[in-house]
């Protein structure tokens, strides 16, 4: 992210295109445990996502939107998260055939992230009274 996206970011600008930025922080992160079962880390997703926000504050351009796999579902596909899932939770209650999904209070987690950050950068943008 930090290495490339701010390249691509100055490419796009010169080239006067309009683009929506999106960021899909879930299928780079993917990893196998240690006893081959496939998932994602909590952390990795959100380490992942705040670069790119950064990346893109940096470069003054501004994301426009995530991609998540997710489910309303108590799963236990994901490690990390409010719930603290570990590895030896995946077994409870995993049950993806594809790809790994951030469980209901995960995607919470991130939603309020989300909302947090940008609650912040609109109550320090506005004008002091």
């Amino acid at each position: 992210v930090e290495k490339f996206l701010p390249g691509h970011i100055k490419a796009v600008k010169k080239s006067g295109h309009v683009v929506v930025w999106t960021c899909d922080p879930m299928h780079g992160n993917t990893k196998k445990t240690s006893s081959g079962v496939k998932t994602r880390y909590f952390n990795s997703v959100i380490e992942e996502l705040s670069k790119v926000i950064h990346t893109h504050k940096n470069n003054e351009s501004q994301l426009n939107g995530v991609h998540f796999e997710l489910t309303g579902e108590g799963v236990t596909e994901c490690i990390g998260g409010s719930m603290e899932l570990s590895d030896v939770d995946l077994e409870q209650n995993y049950k993806t055939f594809c790809d790994p999904r951030l469980n209901y209070e995960q995607s919470l987690d991130v939603a309020f992230l989300i909302a947090k950050y940008c609650e912040k950068e609109r109550n320090e943008s506005l004008p002091a009274l």
